[in-house]
């Protein structure tokens, strides 16, 4: 079946025998993998043919987070983030994490604070530190650096 990988991870996440989590469904085996990463075709083990197959169209596939987070290394998991309120060095608050979105190579939080709405890069100029335990970002808004 075709899937749409939504993974910087590809070669790992759908290498033959990788397990995946599929929603409403379970675990699922990957059994090989075809096509290309922008268009891949996975069998998945025990869906060999179409109308098996068709028990997993329009479903989203994960990874446990327990995988996700030693793929990530010492990187963040969006996840982690989504939440975490912003503050700027002097204690200001900026909102809340909403959301993440990829912008080129770059990864930019979605601060909200009411109606309104602050994009921060995060880059090391921007982010200063996020601290999950205390469930907070400190971070520099673009317009006042300089």
């Amino acid at each position: 079946m075709r899937v749409e990988p939504l993974t910087d991870m590809f070669a790992e996440r759908f290498r033959a025998g990788s397990k995946l989590r599929c929603e409403g469904v379970g675990e699922l085996t990957v059994g090989a993998v075809r096509g290309t990463e922008e268009d891949p075709i996975v069998r998945f083990a025990g869906y060999d043919d179409r109308g098996a197959a068709e028990k997993l169209r329009n479903r989203q596939l994960a990874v446990t987070r327990e995988e996700a987070r030693r793929a990530a290394g010492d990187a963040y998991l969006w996840s982690d983030l989504v939440g975490l309120e912003v503050l700027t060095p002097d204690g200001l608050s900026l909102g809340v994490v909403r959301e993440i979105i990829r912008a080129g190579e770059t990864d930019v939080l979605v601060v909200a604070r009411g109606d309104a709405e602050t994009m921060l890069p995060m880059l090391g100029s921007v982010i200063r530190s996020v601290d999950l335990a205390a469930a907070r970002i400190v971070a520099v808004p673009q317009e006042e650096l300089g």
